[in-house]
């Protein structure tokens, strides 16, 4: 019988909002099941692979998770933190709005490259679905993030504006996980950065101004 995966969009947005200090025995844990779902996939993963694979009992590994579904939550939600982690310590040298998105771009293609997320992505139909057929709540949820990273604005139509930009950034940034390669690259990073200002200047450039308003 084919396994599932055992996504549950809600689990895995609750397990990415959770910055959970895992003890490390646990860290082990996750560490060995990401290898594993790395190399032969989620779904031909058990709790006793990941046992074996860590060399732990499976007592200790219930003593710390549910079962393997709330392990591929933690390892995804993990892999989340981790991948935009990344990204805000690439950018938190800038003050210029615009700066702050490109930049944010090069370092997710950067980070993209190695990232156990990108390669579940496109491997794991139940993962990909959540992030194109079924993906409304992930880009509500991370939408929702941006503005509320953007800070208040007290016009509701600025607000739409902001919330509008941060769904077309969350939208291109999926489609550049999911579907890598094309002309948007990091092999030539100054290029590609030039070519992100030329493109997304003009759509950013009325929000730097309601941060200044």
């Amino acid at each position: 019988m084919r396994r599932n995966v055992g996504l549950e969009v809600d689990d895995l947005l609750r397990s990415v909002a959770t910055s959970t200090e895992h003890d490390a025995v646990s860290e082990r844990i996750l560490d060995s099941a990401a290898e594993l779902f790395e190399r032969v996939g989620v779904r031909r993963c058990s709790m006793e692979d990941i046992a074996d694979h860590c060399g732990v009992g499976r007592t200790t590994i219930y003593r710390r998770f549910e079962g393997r579904d709330d392990i591929v939550h933690a390892v995804l939600g993990r892999e989340v933190r981790r991948f935009f982690s990344s990204i805000l310590l690439a950018t938190q040298h800038h003050d210029r709005f615009a700066d702050i998105v490109v930049e944010s771009f090069l370092q997710g293609l950067r980070a993209n490259e190695a990232s156990l997320l990108a390669t579940l992505v496109r491997n794991e139909p139940d993962l990909l679905a959540l992030l194109t057929i079924a993906g409304g709540p992930v880009v509500e949820a991370a939408r929702d993030f941006l503005v509320a990273a953007y800070g208040p604005l007290a016009d509701p139509h600025d607000a739409t504006l902001v919330a509008m930009v941060g769904e077309l950034l969350i939208r291109l940034a999926i489609s550049l996980v999911i579907t890598p390669g094309g002309v948007i690259t990091n092999d030539d990073p100054v290029a590609t950065r030039e070519s992100l200002h030329r493109l997304l200047d003009p759509i950013l450039d009325p929000l730097a101004d309601l941060r200044t308003a």
